[in-house]
């Protein structure tokens, strides 16, 4: 098992070493710098963010489209970029995040980016931050070229897709993957002894130390995954393979104790876990359930019409539901595994938008998301959208995208990565977007990727 050491160049020192090492190679620095920053950290509560976007305001009146309020009160929003990218990043055009983020126990957020670069090549680079709410600052805190350091024709990491989780053991737990992890089984990737395939990583907040924890299977790699933690199981879904499959590893051993077949698991981006420790999966046609005790599949009698499945979905409720909204057709919905009951709940936005990360709230009365999540949010504003479970009302907390972009020239474009923090006072989220015209390159255009940065969006208490 290899461990890594890392120190940490944080906050403005880390942005003065960055743009001067940048200015000493005749290189453009990225991320721009944030106009008014303290500590890598921007903050608005502009009523720009209570606007709604005239193309919004046209969508609601047509036929099919949910019913939206506006909150009468706009929230304060702290944004922070992503730094210390290495050298020439601007080069690299396809800057984005892929999984959802991890809110530990001590409030802190554990967040990942990565370049989508020559992964097959070696020339790639990906990363773990943590954002720190009492400091208002993000730091970069593992740099997976330390962990598993390149290699002559060894692939490199280039995205953590998959889930980012705490174990009770206090390490944060995560594993990185390829630009599509489906290629993983081609001869072109020549995985080695030190990197046969994909692995979990953890981090420890404490040390800082970074290390492998564990391999999966030879040849394959995961972008969807969900931690156990009372079991202290760590599942996955096993791409690159003759079909999807789930896996799960025991953390108190390292040791792999559940491989379903090949095939078995449809549509592969999201699975949830029912609080008896069951895993609620889309199936090749219906729900599937991986049993807690028995850990034996079943197909159950309930099945999503005009989708291939949920595309997120929500711990299990106190009263035994979890909530979610569907791939392609972009519905909410609520499913009970006690009762195998599945109950639509209507378009997430407008007639539909797809999304990628849902949160139940602490005290259970709302559910919250950013439709949009593939670089397009900002079409719609980038909204911030709360459910409220009672009345099935559907509230934007703020549309984003015109307010940020003039005040700090940067568009946040869609997430994959939300948390709602413990006193459910706050949203953190991990953007996708890109730099204002004025600021990004014209080879960066017109895609919704090319700059990373986080949100803590706080919710004031008369809107929650």
């Amino acid at each position: 098992m290899r461990r890594i050491w890392r120190r940490i160049t944080s906050g403005v020192l880390g942005m003065c070493l960055t743009g001067l090492a940048c200015a000493a190679r005749g290189e453009q620095p990225w991320p721009p710098a944030l106009p008014g920053a303290e500590r890598g950290t921007v903050s608005t509560s502009s009523a720009r963010l209570l606007e709604v976007p005239a193309s919004v305001a046209e969508a609601r009146t047509q036929a099919g489209s949910a019913p939206f309020a506006v909150a009468a009160t706009s929230p304060t929003v702290e944004l922070a970029y992503h730094d210390q990218l290495g050298p020439d990043a601007i080069q690299r055009r396809l800057w984005s995040s892929w999984g959802d983020i991890c809110l530990a126990d001590d409030g802190r957020v554990y967040c990942g980016i990565g370049d989508h670069g020559d992964d097959v090549g070696g020339d790639a680079r990906c990363f773990v931050y943590c954002w720190d709410p009492a400091r208002r600052e993000l730091r970069q805190v593992v740099d997976m070229h330390q962990v598993v350091p390149a290699g002559d024709g060894q692939p490199a990491w280039s995205k953590i897709h998959a889930r980012i989780d705490q174990a009770a053991d206090g390490w944060i737990y995560f594993s990185c993957t390829l630009n599509d992890g489906n290629r993983a089984r081609l001869p072109q990737y020549q995985w080695n002894q030190r990197l046969p395939g994909g692995q979990l990583y953890r981090y420890d907040p404490r040390s800082g130390r970074a290390e492998r924890f564990a391999d999966l299977p030879a040849r394959r790699c995961t972008a969807t995954s969900i931690l156990d933690r009372k079991r202290n199981l760590w599942w996955c879904n096993l791409e690159a393979g003759d079909g999807n499959a789930l896996w799960a590893l025991d953390l108190n051993t390292g040791q792999a104790v559940f491989q379903a077949p090949d095939a078995s698991l449809g549509f592969n981006r999201n699975f949830a876990l029912a609080a008896d420790g069951s895993i609620i999966f889309n199936g090749p046609d219906a729900i599937g359930r991986c049993d807690a005790e028995t850990r034996q599949l079943s197909r159950t009698k309930s099945s999503f019409e005009s989708s291939p499945g949920m595309r997120c979905s929500t711990r299990e409720s106190a009263n035994g539901w979890i909530y979610g909204i569907t791939h392609q057709s972009h519905q909410l919905f609520r499913y009970s595994p006690a009762r195998d009951k599945l109950e639509p709940l209507g378009p997430n936005w407008l007639a539909g938008s797809y999304t990628a990360v849902c949160e139940l709230s602490p005290d259970e009365r709302f559910v919250y998301y950013l439709p949009g999540a593939h670089g397009g949010a900002f079409r719609d504003g980038t909204p911030v959208v709360q459910y409220e479970l009672a009345t099935g009302r559907r509230k934007v907390l703020a549309f984003l995208a015109a307010a940020i972009e003039e005040q700090f020239g940067y568009v946040p474009a869609g997430t994959y990565g939300m948390k709602v923090s413990q006193d459910g006072g706050a949203l953190y989220v991990n953007f996708n977007g890109h730099a204002a015209d004025t600021l990004r390159p014209e080879k960066m255009r017109p895609n919704g990727f090319g700059l990373c940065a986080f949100a803590a969006i706080h919710i004031p208490r008369s809107e929650r």
